[in-house]
């Protein structure tokens, strides 16, 4: 019981608290492919939360964009129309990572028809850029604006700054571990957490991210990243105790897949 009062767990021992009903999950679908059943991929990569409690899959569609971030764009790995049909039936929304460093008119110009074919109540957009929100909101009303964790929005009063122009917040994951950051967060209801956690957590530089947004837009052949010369690993092997952060408040929270607990799963089974 120790483990519940920390702020990381064992996924394998304490699986269960992330069933808590009351608790909204945002997926990453980074791990999908074209010829992948959605509801399967979800069921086997978040297999220790409730397919009830998902609410939106971010990521990427095979429609490209400039403003894609925080990933290399990659179609084959992008949800499809018939991926996107599945989850709306399900009452899951769409969440477009479009999280890159740099707007331009222009840019916003060439995506208007990607962003029409996306604008639909629920729908939600992250993003890191101040200027494609802004736009964002004027034109496309009914997507809600999430600021994206690359805003790195570290100090209680940059998140307060922020809610005047997003509809909710995803709180730096590193700042987990700060008891006294997250007590003092305002209105709780709009700021989301991260569940678990790879390489971004505790790297020092994160570099990876305004190169990307260069690689995205073709400004750049090259991406720098730290991960390799640090040893980071890419898979999920942090997880957060989601059942503490909800004393505190919260119940919007982000998960990254791992195969770390289905491997658990099966290995116990057979």
């Amino acid at each position: 019981m120790k483990e519940l009062f920390k702020n990381n767990v064992d996924l394998k021992t304490s699986h269960e608290i992330f069933k808590n009903p009351a608790f909204s999950y945002s997926v990453s679908g980074r791990w999908i492919n074209q010829r992948t059943n959605i509801v399967k991929y979800l069921q086997f990569f978040f297999v220790y939360i409730d397919f009830s409690q998902i609410s939106s899959v971010f990521g990427s569609t095979t429609e490209p964009s400039g403003f894609y971030g925080g990933r290399i764009y990659e179609a084959a790995k992008s949800l499809t129309e018939n991926h996107l049909n599945t989850l709306y039936r399900r009452k899951i929304n769409l969440a477009l990572t479009l999280t890159n460093h740099f707007y331009s008119d222009e840019l916003y110009q060439q995506n208007l028809s990607f962003l029409e074919k996306y604008h639909r109540t629920g729908n939600i957009i992250i993003c890191t850029s101040d200027d494609l929100a802004r736009r964002i909101r004027k034109d496309f009303p009914l997507y809600n604006i999430r600021a994206s964790i690359i805003k790195n929005l570290n100090t209680i009063e940059k998140v307060k700054k922020s809610l005047d122009l997003y509809d909710d917040v995803v709180i730096p994951m590193d700042l987990n571990d700060d008891d006294d950051f997250l007590e003092n967060l305002p209105e709780k209801s709009r700021m989301m957490l991260f569940a678990n956690a790879a390489c971004a957590y505790s790297c020092p530089s994160r570099i990876c991210y305004p190169e990307i947004s260069k690689f995205n837009q073709a400004k750049t052949d090259k991406i720098r990243c730290k991960k390799q010369e640090l040893g980071m690993l890419e898979y999920a092997f942090y997880f957060f105790n989601v059942e503490k952060f909800h004393q505190m408040g919260f119940s919007n929270f982000k998960l990254i897949p791992t195969k770390l607990f289905a491997k658990y799963l099966k290995s116990n089974s057979e």
